[in-house]
């Protein structure tokens, strides 16, 4: 994990988990929807809606629904599709209620690298514009935890 300020008041969060599988299977996993409901969000979360029209500008919505609690709604904007080695989209901060994020309204920037490694594909996720210390470090538990969700669909 490396979190590092931009600037005193934005922080940026890098990650990268390396995949058995290729860069268009992994990228398929992040773009049909069907797909990406059987793995987005930490263990234990469920994603009972996702809908996501994959053109740049287009949007993307997703119901989250932890074991407790009310849904944590996810949407952005694509802004990059360079199938299959990039992917990137403005994900919406609006008083969720993980850690550092509470009460706060922001929009912030993820980008996926997918980089084939012979049979294997490394992802770079890269979380920038995150608006406190402590949401770059609860977003790294939860981008953590889904990254791991996703290796399990994945075999």
């Amino acid at each position: 994990m490396n979190i590092q300020a931009v600037k005193p008041e934005l922080y940026t969060l890098t990650l990268s988990h390396l995949f058995h599988v290729s860069a268009d299977r992994l990228f398929d996993a992040w773009t049909n929807p069907a797909l990406v409901a059987q793995w987005f969000g930490p263990s234990g979360f469920t994603l009972p809606n996702a809908d996501i029209d994959l053109v740049v500008g287009g949007s993307y919505h997703f119901l989250m629904q932890p074991p407790e609690g009310d849904p944590i709604v996810h949407q952005g904007k694509y802004t990059v599709i360079n199938r299959p080695t990039q992917l990137a989209f403005t994900w919406l901060l609006e008083n969720q209620s993980c850690e550092g994020t509470e009460g706060l309204y922001c929009e912030t920037l993820v980008t996926l690298d997918f980089v084939e490694k012979g049979s294997k594909t490394e992802l770079m996720v890269t979380h920038a514009g995150l608006p406190t210390k402590q949401s770059a470090e609860s977003h790294n538990f939860g981008w953590t935890s889904s990254l791991g969700c996703l290796e399990e669909v994945m075999v």
